[in-house]
């Protein structure tokens, strides 16, 4: 099961793609840091400021198969 916090396109605005069109495929979840507040001081990763709890966001959802996140 592929869990998917959202999918949109958007120029590439880092390196040597900077400016160039591209899709972007946020997963769900996080393995350094449960998304909770109160978990942020003992986390491996205290600086995160990604959105990633649930699959609430434009073009997210859960996938069973990777054709049907290809086709999203």
């Amino acid at each position: 099961m592929y869990q998917v916090k959202e999918i949109f396109y958007t120029l590439q605005g880092e390196g040597a793609n900077a400016g160039r069109p591209a899709i972007f495929c946020r997963f769900a979840g996080c393995n350094l840091w449960s998304g909770v507040e109160a978990d942020r001081a003992r986390a491996e990763c205290r600086f995160c400021d990604t959105q990633f709890v649930g699959t609430d966001g434009p073009g997210g959802g859960k996938f069973k198969r990777p054709e049907d996140l290809v086709e999203a």
